[in-house]
């Protein structure tokens, strides 16, 4: 049975939560979130992570950049793996999580599903495959309440574009400053969509991702966490825990 204390009380832990909920070898220890939302009632709430008396493997956050940043401290203090799907992080936070990856396990990644890590290994592998002369170009399309953009993803897909190109020549400064060229859109209620496209003279590929149901980033998390849980300290990302890397 893993313990889980769920950080943040928005919609992806409302769907983690009913998963949980659902799973015969999984347990939800309890909720930290400034407010007690109505349908947490039967879930022991702290209004802070300091304030939690439970005993947790396995911290799940999905808040807001100064949220993740106490989270890890607090992961590195109590020896509690942390899995974290929070988008929007600086360099504090980065940092932060990383600290926190010297004593306990710590996976951070800006979008848990499955299909979205093989998309980005697929973008890299296409990006080395055509090279710096094709030109990239990444677009994102989320429901009007997301604040970020480019998504957290989308930046992620842009990483792995600029990695593909770094591995296709030998000399590695000459595409350092290659950015794939970055739109997005917030409109009605859409999940999730992301598209990476390679333009050449005489052709054009294309790699889509799209999200059609929520589950698919909380069911992620929680395999994600399961195999978290058993891994020594380290910084670890989907493409470990799918064997990616």
């Amino acid at each position: 049975m893993t313990r889980i204390l769920l950080h943040g009380a928005g919609r992806m832990a409302r769907r983690v939560l009913a998963l949980i909920r659902e799973a015969e070898n999984l347990e939800c220890v309890g909720l930290v979130s400034i407010n007690r939302p109505d349908d947490f009632s039967e879930i022991n709430w702290y209004s802070s992570l300091e304030a939690t008396d439970t005993a947790a493997e396995l911290l799940i956050d999905f808040t807001l950049p100064g949220g993740t940043r106490a989270a890890a401290h607090w992961c590195a203090r109590q020896q509690v793996a942390m899995l974290s799907g929070t988008t929007g992080l600086g360099k504090e936070d980065d940092e932060a999580l990383r600290d926190a990856a010297l004593k306990v396990p710590v996976l951070w990644a800006p979008n848990l599903s499955r299909g979205v890590a093989l998309t980005t290994e697929l973008v890299r592998r296409a990006a080395e495959a055509l090279g710096p002369q094709a030109h990239a170009a990444i677009a994102d399309i989320h429901h009007q309440h997301k604040l970020d953009a480019p998504s957290g993803t989308a930046l992620a897909l842009g990483a792995a574009v600029k990695l593909g190109f770094n591995q296709s020549v030998a000399d590695a400064s000459t595409v350092g400053n290659v950015e794939p060229e970055y739109s997005s859109v917030r409109e009605g209620e859409v999940i999730g969509e992301h598209t990476v496209s390679f333009a050449m003279p005489d052709e054009r590929i294309e790699i889509t991702h799209k999200a059609l149901d929520r589950d698919v980033f909380a069911r992620g998390a929680l395999q994600a966490g399961e195999w978290l849980v058993r891994q020594r300290p380290g910084f670890y990302s989907t493409g470990d825990w799918l064997a990616l890397n």
